[in-house]
């Protein structure tokens, strides 16, 4: 009983979807309805010989009324017919529909359902039109159906008034609020829209700015790694001859450089290589992952820094806490272009690298003069939250930088300092990792 249950009601969704596709359609059967309608009504009306009287079974009065001809029967079948293209052409359908409702109940035919037809092409043209343009096809429904009841109905003038009033206001406000309702729809359609486009343009940035990422991602490594292999290659030229374990130190460093770029290059473009569809394959087409490089890895950075000739002092202020993997690659990757900076534009200058943790902010400070450089917490001092304007660097390096502490919240200044040297000073909200 259930199956059967379910069984019709799917039978009745797959038409009403149907019937809303084809609304041409609806309209053809609603007008045979009608018709036929019409016509059973007219076949309930008793005739007496000679002259035919129709009884009114309101009041038992008398009404006399012509019989039938083809002339009536073609004004029902035109009428019962105009509903199929109430659609199309809504307003000269209802003319055309009120003028035969007209001669119908002018050559004294006895009624039927016909004065109904314009009432629907009413509602239709009520659904389409707002309320200043329904205006004169109101009226003249208004006109047709009272005069309909006059003739045709045995019923008070005043009562007569008052149906055609109450069935003509129904009728409008059930139209004017289907055309509102669709209208509503309509716009809700609209702004969904472009909701759809609003998220596939930001789904477009979301894609372009990762491109971005890793495209600075890869100037980062790039650009570090291959300025320790240019230092290296120079110093292990320039002893080749004369100190032979120097120059074969220098290669080792340009070895180990080389696939330390390999490693996080292979890293970064892994989310860029297509996974092929077979499962099975996927394990073994996919390359290794390694996690984002961070602070914890700064001192193998420094090493590396120091093997390509570069002096750098590390220095740790405060108390360390775990940072999301963001913050923390945002962190390494300023102190490695910064040092990548020294060695291309300081060649023998010292540098010093201090990580401040203030609260809950990380304060990451870089500084080469080529002497002694003092550190921000030197003498006892409180670290302060801002380090006051900066000069304005130049090149994408120091932008790379920038762009990058603005997207997790934070600062970057950049700039000479007084004393001599180039300073770099990252305060970065230290939203701390699980």
């Amino acid at each position: 009983m259930q199956t059967a249950v379910i069984r019709l009601k799917a039978a009745a969704w797959s038409a009403v979807r149907l019937l809303r596709a084809h609304p041409q359609a609806v309209d053809g059967i609603v007008a045979a309805a009608m018709l036929a309608v019409s016509l059973l009504w007219l076949s309930r009306y008793p005739y007496e010989s000679g002259h035919r009287f129709v009884y009114s079974e309101q009041d038992s009065q008398r009404t006399p009324f012509h019989p039938i001809t083809a002339l009536g029967y073609a004004l029902t079948v035109g009428s019962s017919a105009a509903l199929a293209f109430r659609r199309r052409r809504p307003t000269p359908v209802l003319w055309a529909s009120c003028a035969m409702v007209v001669l119908y109940a002018g050559l004294d035919y006895p009624p039927t359902t016909i004065a109904w037809g314009p009432l629907l092409v009413f509602y239709t043209l009520a659904t389409r039109e707002p309320p200043p343009r329904v205006l004169p096809g109101a009226l003249m429904v208004f006109v047709v159906w009272l005069q309909y009841s006059l003739k045709l109905v045995v019923l008070g003038v005043l009562l007569a008034v008052l149906q055609t009033v109450l069935v003509i206001g129904v009728t409008w406000v059930f139209g004017n609020q289907t055309r509102r309702l669709a209208e509503r729809n309509e716009r809700l359609a609209l702004l969904t829209e472009q909701v759809r486009r609003d998220q596939a343009a930001r789904a477009r940035e979301a894609v372009a700015g990762e491109r971005v990422r890793i495209a600075r991602e890869l100037h980062d490594v790039v650009a570090h790694h291959m300025s320790v292999i240019s230092v290296q290659t120079g110093l292990a030229r320039y002893v080749l001859h004369s100190d032979p374990a120097t120059a074969g130190q220098s290669l080792g460093t340009i070895g180990d450089a080389t696939h330390e770029a390999m490693r996080e290059m292979r890293r970064m473009l892994a989310v860029l290589r297509p996974v092929p569809e077979d499962g099975a394959a996927e394990a073994a087409y996919r390359p290794s992952v390694e996690p984002s490089p961070g602070l914890a890895r700064l001192p193998k950075l420094l090493e590396r820094v120091r093997a390509a000739g570069l002096e750098v002092e590390l220095t740790v202020a405060g108390t360390p806490f775990a940072l999301h993997p963001g913050h923390d690659l945002c962190c390494y990757r300023v102190v490695q272009e910064s040092l990548t900076n020294v060695m291309k534009h300081a060649p023998g200058a010292g540098a010093l690298v201090e990580l401040v943790y203030q609260d809950r902010d990380v304060i990451v400070r870089i500084v080469d003069d080529g002497g002694r450089v003092r550190s921000l917490t030197e003498g006892g001092g409180v670290v302060p939250t801002s380090l006051g304007p900066a000069v304005a660097g130049s090149g994408n390096g120091l932008v790379g930088m920038r762009e990058r502490a603005r997207i997790y919240g934070g600062t970057l200044h950049a700039g000479p300092r007084a004393a001599g040297g180039f300073e770099v000073v990252l305060v970065l909200p230290g939203e701390q990792g699980t």
